[in-house]
């Protein structure tokens, strides 16, 4: 029973607090969603181009061009060589037949029909490699160079490569300007609590001269520092939700791949930004009032 006083005079002591200085609860809870926003978009980006990398290591893949007139058997033995070559999946031999029925199939799949105004198109044969490694494309292209029946050899090991650097570069410094940002919001945090202790000083001061426990002072001020968390995580989940139908076509505009994000995710970064809302309320509020309360006092 006493629990449940104390926790409902810790609750209402808070929200006073928290209406009392409006303006500066108003900065504080403003900064904690812009440094979520920051962490929601840099997440849901991250989390795009994952599956986009995902995509695309499913997709990696070297294809050797061959001659001519090469045999059955010399295929056979080719493809048996290289597909024992460590990283190596498959290896699929392609008829140029095989190939005119992708590229028609291409067009069906947009729509359209392959239509060449009476020209012959001239496809070639080809072996496609598919990785279980995407970084055994190097290894793969050099043992293919050694054949003679090879003309020519493509890889999208240079695509795989270009969006690993973007995912590294978008990852340093969405990290460096949250962390940024995660400073000022404790700081905001910190000084909302501080004028919320020393315009208190004089009730305090009474809860000390009656004997009311540390604990019973501090936390309405720590709690209150958490509900800018919690408003400031709030009003970010309803943003992401407002925003999230165009974030996806964006997403996959903007990168040019299919980078889908998941429900699943969605849940999760609802219940991370919550949490990192509450963490940073939390830190900010138990700082001020430990730096603060006694000189109130």
């Amino acid at each position: 029973m006493g629990f449940i006083r104390f926790l409902g005079f810790t609750l209402a002591r808070a929200g006073q607090g928290f209406w009392r200085n409006g303006m500066m609860s108003l900065a504080a809870t403003a900064t904690v969603v812009l440094m979520l926003v920051l962490l929601a978009g840099l997440l849901i980006v991250l989390g795009g181009l994952d599956s986009g990398l995902n995509y695309i290591e499913s997709k990696v893949g070297v294809t050797a061009r061959l001659v001519d007139d090469v045999s059955a058997q010399r295929i056979e033995q080719i493809s048996a060589e290289v597909e024992a070559v460590p990283g190596v999946a498959a290896v699929e031999y392609v008829s140029p037949d095989e190939a005119l029925g992708r590229l028609e199939e291409a067009y069906r799949a947009r729509g359209q029909e392959l239509d060449t105004g009476g020209a012959e198109i001239t496809l070639y044969a080809s072996l496609e490699v598919a990785l279980s490694d995407p970084e055994a494309g190097d290894e793969v292209v050099a043992a293919l160079a050694l054949y003679p029946e090879v003309e020519r050899i493509t890889t999208r090991q240079d695509q795989y490569d270009t969006l690993l650097g973007v995912i590294g570069l978008i990852r340093t410094i969405g990290l460096v300007a949250i962390v940024l940002v995660g400073l000022v919001v404790v700081f905001m945090v910190v000084n909302t609590i501080r004028i919320a202790v020393y315009s208190r000083s004089g009730e305090v001061e009474i809860m000390r001269l009656v004997g009311a426990s540390d604990p019973f002072i501090r936390w309405p001020f720590i709690v209150e520092g958490i509900l800018c968390g919690l408003i400031g995580a709030a009003v970010t989940v309803g943003l992401v939700a407002l925003a999230w139908g165009p974030i996806q076509p964006l997403l996959v505009s903007v990168f040019q791949m299919p980078t889908a994000v998941s429900d699943q995710f969605l849940a999760g970064l609802a219940v991370l930004l919550v949490a990192v809302g509450l963490v940073i309320g939390a830190l900010g509020s138990w700082i001020s009032v430990r730096s603060n309360l006694s000189s109130a006092a």
